[in-house]
């Protein structure tokens, strides 16, 4: 396959995988809103992040779902769990087309253990995922509404477009659905962005929103 080999060469640019286990990955596409990963499941496959954004988000015991962070290409997704031999912790989601090459870990677990090049690259981006995760943490719970949301509609946007189910998302940006709404109109008559349907909304001042924003949940 044609894309696959880009890919993988892709990998081989960035000093990802050593050269030995390039033939040993599969190419996985998802679509908007498909689950990469479901909390509590047993981790089978490996993916890394090729193209596209993915949201991770936790739920706790008692239901609540928070917003942890954004990702975009060149993530390894599952990393923690691969290294801690422990279930899936968050959900892990496509927010728009996604793609990944994925490698099994039942059957080459112990070839990416030993791989120096793919270990190397796990701790640097793992350590630096991890640092900030904690600094997205603590600032997302000090920032008003405005800026949680700002950052939330920039990161998911596709094409400027924002679809999405807006009680849950004032789930996952830890605020009531009456605050969200607020804001939302707020954003309305300041000309940041434009309600085209129901639970659609149009971009029109991106940079208002990005500098509102400031990539709060990127990682």
């Amino acid at each position: 396959m044609k894309n696959l080999q880009l890919y993988l060469e892709k990998l081989k640019q960035e000093h990802m995988i050593s050269e030995e286990l390039l033939p040993c990955f599969q190419f996985y596409q998802f679509h908007k809103g498909d689950f990469i990963l479901h909390q509590g499941q047993q981790l089978e496959i490996l993916y890394i992040l090729i193209d596209g954004k993915i949201k991770t988000c936790h739920t706790t015991s008692n239901g609540i779902i928070s917003l942890l962070a954004i990702c975009q290409s060149m993530s390894v997704i599952g990393e923690i769990e691969f290294l801690n031999h422990q279930d899936v912790i968050n959900d892990i989601y496509a927010i728009d087309e996604c793609l990944c090459l994925g490698i099994s870990i039942k059957n080459y677990e112990h070839l990416l253990l030993n791989d120096l090049s793919f270990m190397r690259y796990l701790a640097t981006t793992t350590s630096q995922k991890l640092y900030n995760a904690n600094q997205n943490s603590s600032i997302s719970k000090n920032y008003p509404v405005e800026n949680r949301l700002a950052s939330y509609l920039i990161a998911c946007a596709e094409n400027k477009i924002i679809q999405e189910n807006f009680v849950q998302v004032a789930e996952m940006i830890g605020c009531s659905y009456r605050q969200l709404q607020r804001v939302l109109n707020d954003f309305c008559e300041k000309k940041y962005i434009q309600k085209t349907k129901r639970s659609q909304f149009l971009i029109i001042h991106y940079d208002a929103l990005s500098k509102l924003g400031q990539d709060l949940y990127y990682i």
